[in-house]
């Protein structure tokens, strides 16, 4: 719930180009404290949809849902896709004379899970006083104000569909207020990221025009633990590698075959560690080719 309500103003702040001391900061914050109730109930409608990538009936369910709620913020959805991929909801605002264009992106899919695992059904929404490691009871939903110590546990209440809620909240903020973005904005949720997003590449490749911005913000990220907002610069990605290594087809005593029969366990020990010194500097070589340094801007 503290994740939700600083991102809301934050998000606020950027689409205007305004500090959080401005007026129009305070005015975010107080629409947002008479609306918990109604953020809360829209953002359980969409927890409730099952959200795993390989689960194409659900997933359309939920880009179906977003883009309602969308289009209830008066924003006109788009669903895109290429041959075997799931939708990425697509939405923008263009703001004549705009000299910048800013993505939100966020993720709508979530990890693969097995319910035996939790507490409660995964995609049965349930708010808890506090966390379950805290010994959390699960709580009636107040009317009105919510405890910031509160969580709601669901598959996606923290990845990454707080982040879809917390941006539609904040284009509600404007649109209620009537206020004007200063810059162009688009908002790009995809439905395969904990897949890999193993599509992402080409539906970008094939749509560059309508994704084209000048700063992406990834909206899916930790929540800092000193409870501040947060803006890391830079995003982490994933490079994958398949490593087949050879031994002895059945299993030998040790006492007899140690030191001289190959061990797998051990050589793949050997080529991790092989991989950074003790800084953490990875010591592959070339792993870094190709890296531009950082560019006066940014």
């Amino acid at each position: 719930m503290r994740a939700m309500r600083r991102s809301v103003i934050f998000l606020f702040a950027s689409c205007l180009a305004i500090a959080q001391t401005n007026p129009a900061a305070t005015a975010a914050r107080k629409w947002r404290e008479q609306h918990e109730r109604a953020i809360v109930d829209e953002f359980i409608a969409l927890l409730s949809i099952p959200n795993i990538a390989r689960d194409r009936e659900n997933i359309q369910r939920n880009a179906e849902l977003i883009s309602k709620m969308l289009e209830a913020r008066g924003i006109t959805p788009r669903l895109v896709s290429v041959p075997d991929s799931n939708p990425v909801v697509f939405g923008e605002i263009r703001t004549p004379g705009a000299t910048r264009t800013l993505v939100f992106y966020a993720h709508y899919d979530g990890q693969p899970l097995d319910p035996k695992e939790w507490a409660t059904p995964p995609f049965q929404p349930v708010l808890r006083d506090k966390s379950l490691e805290k010994d959390g009871r699960v709580i009636p939903l107040p009317t009105s104000k919510f405890d910031p110590e509160s969580r709601i546990y669901a598959r996606g209440a923290g990845d990454d569909k707080t982040n879809v809620m917390t941006i539609l909240a904040a284009l509600q903020v404007v649109r209620d207020a009537g206020l004007k973005t200063k810059s162009n904005l688009k908002f790009v949720f995809e439905g395969e990221e904990e897949a890999g997003s193993i599509n992402l590449g080409k539906i970008l490749a094939a749509h560059k025009d309508l994704f084209a911005g000048d700063m992406w913000f990834m909206c899916d990220g930790p929540v800092n633990q000193d409870g501040k907002q947060l803006i890391t610069f830079g995003a982490r990605g994933i490079t994958t590698v398949d490593v087949t290594l050879y031994g002895p087809r059945r299993e030998l005593h040790s006492g007899h075959y140690g030191n001289w029969a190959p061990n797998p366990a051990m050589m793949l020990a050997q080529l991790l560690a092989s991989m950074k010194d003790d800084s953490g500097r990875v010591l592959i070589d070339h792993f870094c080719d190709g890296i531009e340094p950082l560019s006066e801007e940014e």
